[in-house]
């Protein structure tokens, strides 16, 4: 079966926020997940307009969605990775999604031997926690706004003490900052580069 989730086209800022959606979406007809993509056409210049298929990992199912994808950023390096370059919050992943990703991807990141594997997702572990925060205005408890789907919604009211903003930045605090997280990345995708010199003494 194919899905076509929605009518209009979904609001995203990047192409990376996308992929963070597909990957925390669950499935319309297996409730499972996540989605991997098969394509996605390249965002229209004058429209922003990328449409994406994607196959559900567990049953197979396929979808097709636009979204309007309103920022570009650069093709390489740790800067790639961004999701959101601006301070507002998402419209595509709520607050309980945000975190269920930084959760999902601090688990993974624990499970995985490679060093750079590693430094990759606690770094967009910490990208979606950054994420999660711009929810929170000057209350310590996020407001109605925050959660776009019900799950999420009664997460927060069965357990509003796990979405306490202090308890998040109390995590935050506890992670190396973005910036060094990013030079170490490089640093490390540089020291796994054939040095091209080496192919002169083969």
């Amino acid at each position: 079966m194919n899905q076509t989730i929605a009518q209009q086209p979904l609001r995203a800022y990047t192409l990376n926020e996308i992929r963070y959606y597909l990957r925390v979406m669950p499935c319309a007809a297996c409730g499972k997940g996540p989605w991997a993509i098969d394509s996605s056409s390249p965002p229209d210049p004058a429209s922003r307009l990328v449409t994406v298929r994607a196959r559900c990992h567990a049953c197979g199912d396929t979808l097709e969605q636009t979204f309007c994808c309103e920022l570009d950023l650069p093709a390489e390096g740790a800067e790639s990775e961004v999701i959101n370059p601006t301070d507002s919050p998402s419209r595509l992943i709520d607050l309980g999604g945000w975190l269920s990703l930084f959760y999902l991807l601090i688990e993974s990141a624990a499970a995985d031997p490679v060093v750079l594997s590693i430094r990759r997702q606690g770094y967009q572990a910490t990208l979606c926690l950054a994420e999660a925060l711009k929810f929170y205005g000057e209350d310590e408890l996020p407001g109605e706004g925050a959660f776009f789907s019900a799950a999420s919604a009664q997460a927060f009211r069965d357990h509003p003490e796990k979405f306490a903003r202090q308890k998040l930045r109390d995590i935050l605090s506890r992670l190396p900052a973005l910036p060094l997280m990013a030079r170490r990345i490089s640093a490390d995708e540089r020291k796994q580069r054939p040095r091209w010199w080496r192919f002169w003494m083969r």
